[in-house]
């Protein structure tokens, strides 16, 4: 077949009334070359292949051993808090201990029991026993393991460690004196002496299966002067921990890649070093059998630890040579080139068209920022001022008269805001094909809604520091009897502007209503907004909004910035418009963990009043409101150390298109507007 081919291919290249000697001379030029720079090209990706696959390794290794690193550090806090517990009070009841330490074990099921073992010098067991006793546990008294199986009384010693707490509990447990035994009393010892939390080497726990192995854990409880030191121990908290429980589920993304993972006791003999193998077999005397294993680091309480990674039988692949395909590839697009010659030309004029559509007058198009329904965005510079810009286009597809003429409104009115947390409109005009645009600043930022999916919720003065700046601006627009309509998370972007971090600057005026304003510019029957933080009356008469739909909204964003949610949430567009015009929102401090300030809260639910008129009037009657709610400044130095704290987690590329006004109007058809007003519908 492929015999055939090669003479079919020759004779083509034969026949003069193709185009003559030259030509074929040309097409056989390229298709040597191409032939030459297949196989090199071919050489090449298989020494990357090796590089590549070795990066790509490591990164994921790195992923998995961060994921494991947390994992470990979870069961070593559950334990902290225990002893936390008992260092604030040593009168800690059983029923209190239990109720407790029941919702971690849940949490974590990997930890198989917490414990709480006090130390009772020998003057005060009978005492202790008997304070047992009358605890409720009827038999308790302090045993040891028989010699020749079994439990027994424990024979008598300067102090003893018994095992008085436990979750969950075991009746042939209570009353184990530690100190029977000197390789269970060792950890307790080393912790007295360090002061610190300490682990044992592996364990197995009589209901463990084989190759599975435990992990103990002891954080000692001291008495401590009025000047915080310790005098003397009361006892210590412990904790027995599964190593296959925790460590798999951290684990699981690198066991589907099909790696080999095991975890080593560096503190410990070899034979008992290895605490975990993701599959029998993967090691000898304590030593990884995998050749050149990745290693990685991990610290847990005073023990070294090690976690190995290497590419397991599922992960190899066959790094001798990339696919033959590539090759032939190449040879069939050298082919295609030499038969392409003949478009050239045309492709060059292409080439030219491009770009000179890549420059718009003064500017010249760098990169596509973003997209929506009716506007395209692109990052540009300026040719003699060479300051970053955005230029906003209308779709050509969408340049009706209708489309035009809102985005010269939206333009027009904006330019008429000075404020500086306004975006800065720097100029406007049609292409020589009859395209708007207009031209704005530059937000190299992030906008609300991307700061809460980097960085998670926000506190309370960096809410009212935000707020108070979107306030101000709509102050400004709302004395010029503009109304927003779409104040959104995603139309608040933060900046960093003259070294000052956090700057707020209030974007898309393409939903702007002008005071007596006639809205026919906008679809007829349509509500106007983004459902999330649309306010009632913009659903039941969007045509009639004004300044106190912006609180609303408002309100809502800082809702938002506040929980992380929208006040309500639904399935439809209809159930969220629904519970806009009916349901009463949950307060903030409602839906978290933490306190809210309630003056701030009253602000927020205040702007989110059903009725109008029960709001703020306009945005500086709510930026009063928020400078007089009593909440703590937002420094600077806070507001630096935030954008440091989310520096590196997203591509700043993303970052920018997200912030920048691309949307086209939300708008619901009438018929939705019917639906939600009805709730029986």
């Amino acid at each position: 077949m492929k015999s055939s081919s090669s003479e079919a291919f020759l004779r083509l290249l034969s026949v003069r009334s193709l185009g003559g000697l030259p030509t074929h001379r040309a097409a056989l030029a390229v298709f040597g070359l191409g032939v030459l720079v297949s196989v090199g090209l071919w050489l090449s990706l298989r020494a990357r292949m090796h590089d590549r696959e070795r990066s790509e390794f490591q990164r994921r290794v790195g992923e998995v051993a961060g994921a494991l690193h947390v994992q470990l550090e979870t069961p070593l806090e559950v334990l902290e808090s225990v002893c936390a517990l008992f260092d604030a009070s040593v009168d800690v009841e059983r029923d209190e201990f239990a109720r407790f330490v029941r919702p971690a074990l849940e949490r974590h099921p990997g930890i198989r029991a917490l414990e709480w073992i006090p130390l009772v010098p020998a003057t005060s067991r009978a005492a202790f026993e008997r304070a047992a006793r009358d605890d409720g546990l009827a038999a308790f008294e302090f045993t040891q393991v028989r010699a020749g199986g079994g439990m027994e009384r424990a024979g008598d010693r300067p102090e003893h460690l018994p095992i008085y707490f436990m979750e969950p509990g075991d009746d042939q447990v209570l009353g184990f004196d530690l100190t029977s035994e000197p390789d269970r009393q060792e950890p307790v010892d080393r912790a007295r002496a360090r002061q610190a939390t300490v682990a044992s080497g592996r364990i197995r726990l009589i209901e463990d299966p084989p190759q599975t192995h435990s992990i103990a854990v002891f954080c000692p409880v001291f008495a401590r002067d009025a000047a915080g030191n310790a005098t003397r121990l009361l006892g210590a908290g412990a904790e027995v921990f599964r190593m296959r429980s925790v460590v798999e589920p951290a684990i699981a993304g690198a066991l589907t890649l099909g790696m080999d993972v095991v975890v080593i006791d560096l503190s410990a003999p070899p034979e008992t070093r290895v605490l975990f193998e993701s599959s029998p077999g993967l090691t000898r005397d304590g030593q990884e059998l995998a050749r050149a294993p990745l290693r990685v680091d991990l610290p847990f309480a005073d023990r070294s630890w090690s976690a190995s990674f290497s590419r397991g039988p599922r992960y190899q692949r066959d790094p001798s040579e990339p696919s033959w395909g590539i090759l032939i590839a190449g040879i069939a697009l050298s082919c295609l080139l030499g038969l392409g010659i003949s478009t050239e030309r045309v492709i060059h004029q292409l080439r030219r068209q491009v770009q000179a559509a890549q420059h718009l007058g003064q500017y010249t198009l760098v990169r596509k920022l973003g997209e929506g329904g009716m506007g395209v965005v692109w990052e540009a510079r300026h040719a003699l001022l060479r300051r970053p810009t955005a230029i906003k286009l209308l779709r050509p597809e969408r340049a009706g008269a209708g489309a035009i003429s809102r985005f010269e409104r939206e333009v027009q009115l904006t330019s008429q805001l000075t404020h500086p947390n306004t975006v800065a409109i720097y100029d406007y005009g049609r292409t020589a094909e009859g395209v708007f645009y207009y031209v704005m600043e530059y937000l190299d930022g992030h906008d609300l809604q991307h700061l809460i999916a980097l960085d998670g919720l926000q506190p309370a003065p960096r809410v009212v520091h935000i707020m108070k700046q979107v306030a101000s601006a709509l102050a400004e627009a709302h004395g010029r009897g503009l109304v927003h309509r779409d104040i959104k998370p995603a139309n608040i972007v933060l900046c960093e502007r003259g070294g000052v971090h956090d700057v707020a600057k209030v974007v898309d005026f393409g939903l702007v209503k002008a005071a007596q304003q006639d809205l026919s510019l906008s679809r007829d029957q349509m509500i106007i907004g983004t459902p999330a933080f649309i306010a009632p009356e913009a659903i039941n008469d969007p045509e009639h909004v004004d300044a106190r739909s912006d609180i609303y909204a408002c309100g809502a964003v800082a809702y938002y910035l506040l929980t992380g949610r929208p006040v309500f949430d639904g399935a439809t567009l209809v159930e969220i418009c629904s519970q806009h015009l009916y349901a009463t929102p949950q307060r903030p401090s409602e839906r978290l963990d933490r306190p809210v300030p309630e003056a701030l809260e009253a602000v927020i639910m205040r702007c989110l009043e059903k009725k109008p008129a029960e709001r703020y009037e306009n945005a500086s009657a709510l930026l009063q409101a928020l400078r007089a709610c009593g909440v703590a400044e937002w420094t600077e130095a806070q507001a630096e150390a935030a954008w440091q704290r989310v520096a590196g987690r997203s591509d700043p590329a993303a970052a920018t298109a997200l912030t920048l006004p691309v949307d086209s109007p939300s708008a619901l058809d009438i018929d939705l507007g019917r639906r939600v007003r009805d709730p029986q519908t």
